[in-house]
């Protein structure tokens, strides 16, 4: 035996001498020993040291056979034994807890011993019975919790009984003992024990898997004022914030997340990596604490920016939705075996596939089942997105709680019945897939179609379909998103031109209009109260967010607006030069709009090149304008529909040829003749043209002509406007309008 050992035995049988005697109750200088013990004996790493000390125990065993403190030992080496590969001793370990807590019950180091030894016995290698033992409740996960909570229910402020329960409780899958470990808790709250930091810990986090978020927060509270550097007590009370909807939860955790290390970061870690990429996962692994917290920073400012939330939403939505995952998505078993036709395989072992998707992506938009004899439980979830809708397909072929994702609706019914789908080409030839089709025509056109194509056409709609599929996993399993989502869709305009530069740069305007009809004003004591959100970020050719915007406009009016007219407003928003990509979104009450992605040009008014903004279009009828740093005034229609009985006032800007350049401007009103917007442009006849020379003065040009419409019939024209240098220089810009009686 070497030195280090002896030193360490000899402390061993220190604390074996210090408590010998068997009381009535345990008392505190025995439960202290054993602690000392038990620590002492994670030091060592020699089997066959312990081997000894086991024998000599077994002698004094022999001699006093109703010594709970020697059983307590005996079970605490032979934990350790098992800890170190000789997985037997964790039955000898159960052994002699079962005789400690035999003679005393009261005492709750027995049945926290058992607990240990219970979860070192684990369940059986044999996956059927290891199934069947967690249906009644005999897996090695609820025979710990049961003797955890036993030697908290004896011993209410026993702090090490109470953590383990509560960490045991966390782990199960099936048959939780989180009542258990709640009712302990908060039956410990009237001991001592309720103040030490890892019984408020586990409280805090007990609760919060309970559904208690306000009592979770409670806790973690306490936690934090005990320990305000804790990184583990401030992922707590972070995550008991966002449950309950505050919005002071983001810095609180931003701050633990530099503050982490070791098991708690792996927390911070595994809550990312949800939906951060393998590659920004490996940035943040290499990273220091302080640019740790910048990446991840970046990681979710992006996102609420992109999608037009506040600062710190992103994160708070992404533990609500861990939240919703974990109670509703949560794997029972980790042996996961797939079939021929789920291609994807998940690496996630909490959430089966629905909560990874739910995860990343929220609450569909759309969610549909089709529950009947003979076919396996199936969802299909819908997003609606602007580039696409993503269509999602689940089944649980062996568990009903493990849903896995699949390609095809058809793989609902299994590889046999897939292949008979697709060999025959109409859906309707089989019982079972016409019924499955049907229960899913409400999602998509596609499988309208499927349902009256007939052979040839339902066998490249079903092709269609499974590349759609594909394309939605690909999408959905390496992407995130939340989109702004209001009650109702508000009735309004948006929109947007690269105009008004000034002597500070390149600005967009943003504008809208609001029909009286769609208006639901607060009253107050001087009439009615229209308030507006605006906002808007906009994104360079990079996808960095480069402006936002988010203000409040608010209009007071006598009398209701009458529901034909349009309330109006117009803010700036300072850009730089380059292709920009804006997205803007507009609230009203309960009601709002999301704008589709708009693509601008925005040029520079100091470029070299011949460069002109976009056209800007108003009528003095629609009272909405901006005045130049020169006093002139620009007026914008956001409907871009105008009466013939009224001028119609184009402005654009000009810049980019040196002062005395002469120029020559063509103004059309094209009558289109059909098709697409760009192939209008090469097949329309002019209802109206008009030229005009100039000479450039230097600089950025304000350009403006008036033109009546008279000549014009109702319809829907393209403007165009052209300006040419006589050294071959030429640009065209376009805006469609209206023109109505």
């Amino acid at each position: 035996m070497t030195v280090p050992t002896c030193r360490r035995f000899f402390l061993l049988l220190c604390a074996l001498a210090g408590s010998r005697g068997v009381a009535l109750g345990q008392s505190s200088e025995q439960r202290q020993a054993l602690g000392v013990f038990r620590d002492s004996l994670a030091t060592v790493d020699d089997a066959a040291a312990l081997a000894d000390l086991e024998k000599a125990l077994i002698v004094e065993a022999r001699r006093d056979r109703d010594s709970a403190m020697v059983h307590l030992r005996l079970g605490l080496i032979a934990l350790r034994l098992g800890d170190l590969g000789e997985r037997k001793h964790y039955n000898d370990a159960a052994s002699e807890f079962q005789w400690a807590t035999t003679l005393q019950p009261t005492w709750p180091y027995g049945w926290f011993g058992l607990g240990l030894a219970e979860l070192g016995v684990g369940d059986s290698e044999v996956s059927m019975v290891a199934g069947l033992q967690s249906m009644l409740g005999k897996d090695a996960l609820t025979r710990s919790a049961n003797a955890f909570a036993r030697s908290a229910e004896v011993d209410p402020s026993f702090v090490v009984g109470l953590v383990e329960l509560s960490n045991t409780a966390l782990k199960q899958l099936v048959n939780t003992r989180m009542d258990v470990a709640l009712a302990a808790l908060r039956r410990a709250s009237r001991t001592p024990a309720a103040r030490h930091p890892d019984v408020l810990l586990a409280r805090a986090r007990v609760e919060r898997e309970g559904g208690s978020a306000d009592s979770a927060l409670v806790a973690a509270d306490a936690l934090v004022a005990m320990l305000p550097n804790d990184a583990a007590a401030l992922l707590e009370q972070a995550q008991a914030r966002f449950l309950l909807g505050r919005s002071d939860g983001a810095g609180v955790w931003y701050r633990g997340l530099g503050l982490a290390d070791g098991p708690t970061l792996a927390l911070f870690r595994r809550d990312l990596a949800l939906i951060m990429a393998d590659s920004t996962l490996g940035e943040f692994d290499a990273a220091t604490p302080a640019q740790r917290v910048t990446l991840v920073h970046a990681f979710f400012d992006v996102r609420d920016r992109d999608d037009l939330h506040r600062a710190g939403q992103r994160l708070r939505e992404h533990y609500d939705r861990i939240d919703y995952a974990r109670r509703n998505f949560r794997l029972v078993s980790r042996n996961r075996q797939y079939d021929i036709q789920e291609r994807y395989r998940s690496t996630q072992e909490e959430y089966d596939d629905r909560g990874i998707i739910y995860v990343r992506h929220g609450s569909p938009d759309r969610r549909l089942q089709h529950n009947v004899p003979g076919i396996e439980a199936n969802e299909s979830w819908l997003y609606r997105r602007d580039a696409g809708d993503l269509i999602f397909h689940f089944v649980a072929r062996q568990d009903v709680q493990d849903y896995r994702l699949v390609e095809s609706l058809f793989d609902i019914l299994g590889f046999n019945a897939t292949m008979q789908a697709r060999d025959s080409g109409d859906v309707n030839a089989f019982i079972e897939t016409e019924a499955l089709v049907r229960s899913r025509e409400s999602l998509s056109p596609l499988y309208a179609k499927m349902l009256v194509s007939g052979r040839g056409g339902g066998a490249m709609l079903q092709i269609e379909e499974r590349a759609a599929g594909k394309k939605a996993i690909a999408e959905g399993t390496s992407t995130d998103s939340w989109p702004l989502r209001f009650r109702r869709q508000l009735e309004a305009t948006v929109f947007v031109a690269a105009a008004g530069a000034d002597s500070l740069g390149p600005n967009l305007q943003l504008a809208f209009a609001v029909p009286g009809s769609a208006l639901a004003p607060d009253a107050s004591a001087d009439g009615l109260v229209h308030e507006f959100r605006l906002r808007a970020t906009v994104l360079d050719d990079k996808n960095a967010t480069v402006a936002t915007l988010d203000t409040i406009r608010r209009f007071q009016t006598a009398t209701p607006v009458p529901p034909a007219e349009m309330m109006l407003a117009l803010s700036t928003i300072r850009v730089p030069a380059g292709t920009l990509t804006i997205r803007a979104s507009l609230e009203h009450g309960r009601a709002g709009l999301v704008s589709r992605r708009d693509t601008v040009h925005v040029s520079s008014p100091l470029s070299p090149s011949l460069t002109l903004s976009d056209l800007v279009i108003g009528a003095r009828s629609v009272r909405l304008f901006w005045i130049s740093p020169q006093g002139d005034t620009t007026w914008i229609n956001p409907l871009a529909r105008f009466r013939r009985a009224e001028a119609m006032e184009v402005t654009f800007e000009l810049s980019g040829v040196p002062a005395g350049t002469p120029y020559h401007t063509e103004l059309k009103i094209l009558r289109p003749s059909g098709g697409s917007l760009f192939s209008k442009l090469f097949r329309s006849s002019a209802a109206l043209s008009v030229g005009f020379d100039g000479v450039h003065g230097g600089g950025l040009a304000s350009i403006r002509r008036e033109l009546s419409l008279d000549a014009v019939g109702p319809g829907e024209y393209l403007v165009e406007v052209t300006v040419s240098t006589a050294d071959g220089r030429k640009e065209t810009r376009t805006q469609a309008v209206t023109v109505v009686k």
